[in-house]
């Protein structure tokens, strides 16, 4: 909303400007009608999102590997349309992230839009589902074949997404990529699996599982140095207790599902965390360190 005094180009004078300005501020309209002194006129302030909201939202989108710079840099420029023209300048920048790995799936969000609609409506999809090689080719599993599930949850993992669905044929749940799921059908055959499926014990159980890898669940006591608490927090959750063990150490129990990640991360903080308990999982540390020296030897071999 702009109006140039001098040359009068709404026909009115500048008390009637004040006045509806004024009228258009009232809290009953919802509209928020602010001045811009560097431009010399009025702007109409969106109140569906606010900016820092729209930044939180394109800053988002534009750090996530999950979906291409072509698709993200789109999805900034709808998003900015979203609001007027005065807080579209200020998000006119993009999130910087250093040697962000981009997903090479143009149709992933055709893809995961697809597995909504069969979650939505209790349906199975059937879908094929590949790796890359060496040579970044495509490697389908089951020769090709297509695999059939019952679709219950669409999950983000370190900046990717899984579907988490229903095996009927091995009687389990599993996690798929969706960016390396290729041709998604919607079929007519209803879910399966829903007595075993529960949405709360899936949200209880996303701390336990490492890069996604399921395994043998267990309760695992560490003795960590104090600085690692935030480490800890941020992972299990605020609930896990943190005891005092001595002046520079804590002990925590932490659910965990047992997998070589897991062994993996506990590895990667050195001498800083140790696993005290239980003892199967002490010895599968010695285990996972004792292959990753050997492998470096002289004469190792992967």
């Amino acid at each position: 909303i702009r109006a140039q005094y001098e040359n009068h180009e709404f026909g009115s004078d500048i008390r009637s400007v004040y006045r509806d300005i004024h009228q258009l501020n009232a809290p009953a309209t919802g509209l928020e009608v602010l001045y811009d002194g560097r431009t010399k006129g009025y702007w109409l302030k969106t109140r569906l999102f606010s900016q820092s909201e729209l930044q939180l939202i394109i800053d988002g989108i534009q750090s996530s590997k999950f979906i291409t710079q072509a698709k993200a840099r789109d999805l900034t420029q709808r998003i900015q349309k979203l609001t007027d023209a005065h807080t579209r300048a200020v998000l006119n920048r993009q999130a910087v992230v250093a040697n962000r790995i981009r997903n090479m799936n143009e149709s992933v969000l055709d893809e995961t839009g697809r597995l909504y609609r069969a979650i939505r409506e209790d349906k199975k999809v059937s879908f094929r589902f590949f790796h890359y090689d060496r040579e970044k080719k495509k490697q389908y599993s089951k020769s090709g074949g297509r695999y059939i599930v019952s679709p219950y949850a669409i999950l983000w993992n370190d900046g990717n997404c899984y579907l988490y669905a229903y095996e009927e044929e091995k009687a389990r749940f599993s996690h798929f990529r969706i960016d390396r799921m290729e041709d998604i059908r919607l079929l007519s055959l209803p879910r399966v699996g829903n007595d075993e499926y529960k949405e709360k014990d899936l949200t209880a159980r996303q701390p336990k599982i490492f890069n996604m890898f399921s395994g043998e669940e267990c309760l695992v006591k560490l003795r960590c140095i104090n600085r690692l608490a935030d480490v800890m927090l941020d992972r299990f959750g605020r609930e896990i207790i943190l005891t005092p063990d001595d002046e520079a150490h804590f002990l925590v129990n932490v659910p965990v599902e047992l997998s070589p990640p897991f062994y993996a991360w506990i590895a990667s903080f050195g001498r800083q965390v140790k696993i005290l308990s239980p003892e199967k999982v002490v010895n599968g540390m010695r285990d996972f360190l004792q292959k990753s020296m050997d492998m470096y030897k002289n004469d190792g071999k992967m």
